[in-house]
């Protein structure tokens, strides 16, 4: 039985409380699943209930569901190793020292300012990610940056010649046939995000600028689904369904482990990592911008998934973050009473 009282109390809470306008969640535990739909879709233009089926910006949730899992593939099948030069794939990268596991753990040190960024065109914003500079934290620091996997997207677009989300498509979503996660949602049946300065509100429309610009060749957003097919997704992370995902069960397990050298925050492929408060074992963790967050404990086969608008109608919603973070820390405090 699916308990879990105070984070379910806690999550349920953004909604009365107004931290967000609505809530899909969901625990699992071994086969068990308890899933709950709380509040409202959207209050801007229009009051709208919230549907259990609805279909969420998951942000960088694209990251790790979509982007990773390529390369997941590519390794698992002999064809790429992530001690590669980054710019063996793309020239106009010229630091030598930065490899793919780099990008994939964001300790690649790549960081810097571009100037009038929002107005680039997609030629000119890849022409400026690609040159930004590698500084001091190269190998020293983890910063989470969506410049790493916008340049994974683009080595993959050099090794299948064709838009990184189409590459997606094809090797990840059409073979688990998911037929709710898509870089192509249909307007009416997404929840919306931001309201934009001219009024529009951003619905089936990913909510990244960068994203928007790139369009399908973005690697680091864009990915839209909803609860029904996440939670597919997150038994096959947990070992429950072991024929969801085209990768095989030891891929999938090696990704409970760190990647990150030591001294440095602990991240996987992809994945960040937190880890039980009883034995200290990893559990894989990823949020979105938009207000999405998954919790994946393989040992124990249970999880977490959230799914907000919570920049809806405005981003500038702190509060948010740190109701995340109590929750994360709950769920793991109940994770241990469960088992």
């Amino acid at each position: 039985m699916i308990e879990y009282f105070n984070t379910k109390h806690l999550i349920e809470n953004m909604v009365r409380d107004r931290i967000v306008p609505g809530v899909n969640y969901t625990l699992l535990k071994e086969d068990q699943v308890f899933t709950s739909t709380v509040g409202f879709e959207s209050l801007l233009p229009d009051v709208t209930q919230l549907n259990p089926f609805d279909l969420y910006d998951l942000a960088s949730l694209t990251k790790v569901l979509g982007t990773t899992n390529v390369f997941l593939k590519l390794y698992e099948a002999g064809k790429i190793n992530f001690s590669e030069e980054v710019a063996s794939f793309l020239p106009d990268f010229k630091d030598k020292r930065v490899r793919i596991s780099h990008l994939l753990t964001h300790t690649s040190g790549i960081k810097g300012w571009i100037p009038n960024r929002d107005q680039l065109n997609a030629e000119e914003l890849i022409k400026a990610l690609v040159r930004l500079p590698v500084t001091e934290e190269f190998d020293k620091k983890m910063r989470y940056a969506d410049t790493n996997y916008i340049l994974l997207g683009l080595i993959l677009e050099t090794i299948y010649h064709k838009p990184v989300q189409q590459i997606i498509e094809q090797e990840i979503i059409a073979p688990t046939g998911l037929q709710n996660t898509t870089f192509n949602p249909q307007p009416g049946v997404s929840v919306p995000t931001a309201l934009l300065p001219n009024g529009q509100v951003l619905k089936g429309i990913v909510h990244d600028p960068k994203a928007r610009t790139l369009g399908e060749h973005c690697g680091s957003a864009g990915l839209f689904s909803n609860m029904h097919d996440l939670i597919k997704l997150s038994q096959a992370y947990l070992g429950i369904n072991k024929d969801l995902l085209p990768l095989s069960q030891d891929t999938i397990a090696n990704l409970y482990e760190v990647q990150t050298p030591k001294g440095i925050h602990p991240r996987s492929w992809g994945w960040d990592l937190c880890f039980d408060p009883k034995d200290n074992h990893p559990i894989l963790y990823h949020t979105g911008f938009t207000g999405t967050f998954m919790l994946l404990d393989r040992l124990n086969k249970t999880g977490l998934i959230v799914l907000t608008n919570r920049i809806h109608p405005s981003g500038h919603n702190l509060t948010f973050l740190s109701m995340r973070e109590h929750i994360v820390k709950t769920f793991l405090k109940e994770n241990i009473i469960e088992y």
